[in-house]
């Protein structure tokens, strides 16, 4: 069985983690005052464009593998254990978008640095989204593992429009997938949280399987994703 999607309240946060937005700018190590005055110059006009919303739905794992959302092994052993699973979708609207292109006008850096806050503050909704779920969790006595979103490890991207349907996000939260398997907004996150009456933690896939292992900011600096 697959669940109805629900709405879920997010907060806009107070501010938007700029140490975060530097590691997507690019910076390694502790980034320079330029830098930092940059991201904290742009933040202010992204944060007050974003309007975050989610939506999410509870179903049996074995559902989500029939409809054909769960391909590959990663999301499988992820999941393991766990014999219901959350399908979530956390968008930061279509001004964010707008904002990072009027930023980029004539100022390229700026246009980056949005972009950049822009990941960092769509990271920082789905932090929150997880939060409420685990409370949620909580509640009926049940645990979720961390998340897990398509194009981790070998779960193809081309789930996305699978995931989107199912959440009905085009209506519920005004996301849409492109025939590319690109979300728009572009600051959005699609995501699955194993649910379990255990402790459970799921499985992080290995870069070797990543489809951003070639140019992996991470693995760049020599870490992972799992360690940042």
């Amino acid at each position: 069985m697959i669940g109805a999607p629900q709405p879920l309240v997010l907060a806009k946060p107070a501010a938007i983690d700029t140490a975060q937005a530097a590691r997507y700018f690019g910076a390694r190590g502790e980034p320079d005052d330029r830098t930092m005055t940059l991201l904290e110059t742009c933040a202010m006009p992204l944060l007050a464009a974003a309007t975050p919303r989610a939506v999410w739905l509870e179903a049996d794992t074995a559902a989500l593998a029939e409809a054909g959302i769960l391909r590959g092994g990663d999301v499988m052993r992820h999941l393991e254990g766990c014999p219901q699973a959350v399908l979530l979708a956390v968008t930061l609207g279509p001004g964010v978008d707008a904002q990072i292109r009027r930023a980029g006008v004539g100022d390229i850096a700026a246009g980056v640095a949005s972009d950049a806050l822009g990941s960092a503050l769509a990271e920082q909704a789905a932090d929150a989204a997880e939060a409420e779920l685990r409370q949620w969790a909580a509640k009926e006595g049940k645990y979720l593992t961390g998340r897990f979103s398509p194009g981790y490890g070998d779960w193809d991207i081309a789930v996305q429009p699978l995931v989107a349907n199912a959440l009905d996000t085009v209506r519920r939260a005004g996301l849409c997938v492109t025939d590319t398997n690109l979300m728009t907004p572009r600051k959005s996150v699609t995501a699955i949280l194993g649910v379990s009456g255990h402790p459970v933690k799921g499985k992080l896939a290995g870069c070797g399987h990543c489809v951003l292992r070639t140019r992996c900011e991470y693995r760049k600096r020599g870490k992972t994703c799992a360690s940042e």
